[in-house]
């Protein structure tokens, strides 16, 4: 009985045979070249959003409302230190928003004393006190507001005549109310902002001279 014979196997045969291992790594360096791209693209990203929101943090600014109330009273010490007149310290209470305050020479170089607040109504009513002011600082303080007659008004010492006066709208002195030196210890106050008179009569109701 014969056995048979198998073909032996040709060299472009046995070459297939020894190179088709080779798929499985190409087939690796693919998935890792996919990962390595991903992850930096992934990294990219990132990168870009930490800038920007770097960027973001420096630039942002929050309106009025969204800012910290302005401490008052710990500005009244320095100012009550600094002046040689009693300091008008308003304490409208609830509602109303102190926004800035401050004791210094900004204005015309005259030391002044300055409290502003937003109302219950969402209006800016401000005062400022100072002694000794020059045509200067009254142009500053009340720009282009002119004189229109007189109100009757609380103060520290009680209800007094103040000077009426009235600007362009809109302002920051679309109103304002002017007394001194007398009745007030030797200082000028001026009350100005959007305020109508009665939120203007309810911040002076609520004034303290301190010395």
């Amino acid at each position: 009985m014969s056995q048979s014979t198998r073909p032996t196997p040709g060299p472009d045969e046995v070459r297939g045979r020894q190179e088709a291992p080779a798929a499985p790594a190409q087939d690796g360096r693919q998935k890792r070249l996919a990962s390595w791209t991903f992850r930096n693209m992934v990294v990219s990203v990132l990168l870009v959003l930490v800038v920007v929101l770097a960027w973001w943090s420096m630039t942002y600014q929050p309106d009025e409302s969204q800012r910290r109330p302005a401490e008052v009273e710990q500005v009244v010490p320095f100012a009550v230190d600094q002046a040689d007149w009693p300091v008008w310290v308003p304490d409208p209470g609830e509602g109303w928003t102190p926004t800035v305050a401050w004791f210094d020479a900004r204005l015309a170089g005259v030391p002044t004393w300055h409290v502003s607040y937003t109302t219950p109504d969402g209006e800016y009513a401000a005062l400022h006190q100072a002694t000794d002011v020059t045509d200067a600082w009254v142009q500053e303080v009340l720009g282009d507001a002119q004189e229109v007659g007189e109100q009757d008004l609380p103060g520290a010492t009680g209800t007094q005549t103040w000077q009426a006066w009235e600007g362009p709208v809109p302002s920051n002195v679309e109103r304002a109310w002017v007394l001194g030196p007398q009745g007030t210890g030797g200082s000028t106050v001026v009350v100005s902002g959007t305020v109508a008179e009665h939120e203007a009569a309810e911040l002076l109701e609520s004034v303290e001279a301190r010395d």
